[in-house]
């Protein structure tokens, strides 16, 4: 159980803008070391969005007087070292990784990435895989989100734990493990499993193996209240989002998903709750940043990278995108 976690932030939407990156090394399945760094983004990629320095607190400013990214990478690809890497959503760090390395101009790494994200899907049942959300089921004190040391730690963490209740022995193990039913916590039990002997219960529990009726039968502590189509507007035909069919995958950081529903009805456009035909738009949330819904792991964005290989129109836009589209005139404004 031996691997590196990496996280990278990024100075707008181009997944290359890389201003930062964590990096947690776990040996023998304990964290043995860390670094963390600030750089200047790739040229050409150095515009700092509002949106993302809002959600990461790092400005131009603050990387004024820092290295380039392509001075700082052989002290990240050195703690690194040949180990395979981690990362929460893991498909958005390794594309940014190639393309600020493809825009640098220097080698790209031929690294082997996993997803903690992904793991987390397959041996939990929350009702959101955000970092924090998985953090907390795991009773993993975390606080400090889109920092990219605490970031690349919380990932790190992650995998540790996961491994430490199913009874993996190395990464490659966990990533095996094919869990028929996953296990749903509640507040008191996730408390109870956190504190109480040996931490995690063995991979012979009968909770982690629980029945799927009482599964059913326990509340998500994660929930989120029933959507209400909104009345969808068409007196602004002129708008972006006018005559859209839009579907959300993952939590926005600026919106709840009701509010992001109200939002595009106010522009005429449809919030659908599942990927059809009929899709236009899928938005990404979770943090996510640009446009390949190949790099995002949940169904709905399988199914629209599935219908785009068939011919079907459907625009992918994350959080920044939609935020401009929403109100052009008042993005431009705040920068």
């Amino acid at each position: 159980m031996s691997f590196a976690a990496i996280d990278v932030e990024t100075a707008n939407s181009s997944r290359g803008s890389i201003c930062a990156i964590g990096v947690t090394v776990v040996r023998d399945g304990k964290p043995a070391e860390a670094g963390a760094w600030l750089c200047k983004p790739p040229a050409g990629l150095e515009f700092f969005n509002w949106h993302n320095i809002r959600v990461h607190g790092i400005s131009a400013a603050m990387v004024a007087d820092q290295p380039v990214f392509s001075e700082r990478w052989p002290e990240v690809s050195g703690m690194v070292d040949g180990l395979p890497l981690i990362a929460h959503n893991a498909g958005f760090d390794s594309g940014a990784i190639r393309e600020a390395c493809g825009r640098s101009g220097i080698h790209v790494p031929d690294w082997e990435f996993s997803c903690s994200l992904a793991l987390a899907r397959r041996h939990l049942d929350l009702d959101s895989y955000r970092l924090p959300q998985v953090a907390a089921a795991l009773g993993i004190e975390f606080t400090n989100h889109h920092d990219a040391a605490a970031d690349a730690a919380a990932a790190a963490d992650i995998v540790i734990a996961l491994a430490e209740r199913t009874g993996a022995d190395s990464l490659a193990a966990l990533e095996r493990m094919v869990v028929g039913t996953r296990l749903r916590l509640e507040p008191a039990e996730r408390e109870t499993l956190r504190t109480g002997p040996g931490g995690w219960p063995d991979s012979g529990s009968d909770d982690i193996a629980r029945p799927r009726e009482e599964r059913r039968a326990h509340r998500s502590w994660f929930s989120r209240e029933e959507l209400v189509l909104p009345e969808i507007n068409s007196g602004t035909p002129g708008h972006p989002l006018h005559g859209e069919t839009i579907v959300f995958t993952g939590d926005l950081g600026s919106m709840t998903r009701q509010e992001a529903w109200n939002a595009i009805a106010s522009h005429g456009a449809t919030p659908a709750k599942n990927v059809t035909r009929r899709t236009t738009a899928l938005v990404i949330g979770d943090g996510f940043r640009g446009g390949d819904p190949d790099a995002f792991t949940t169904t709905k964005a399988r199914r629209v990278a599935e219908l785009r290989a068939r011919g079907q129109r459907i625009d992918v836009l994350d959080e920044t995108t939609l935020l401009a589209r929403l109100g052009t005139d008042a993005v431009v404004a705040s920068q």
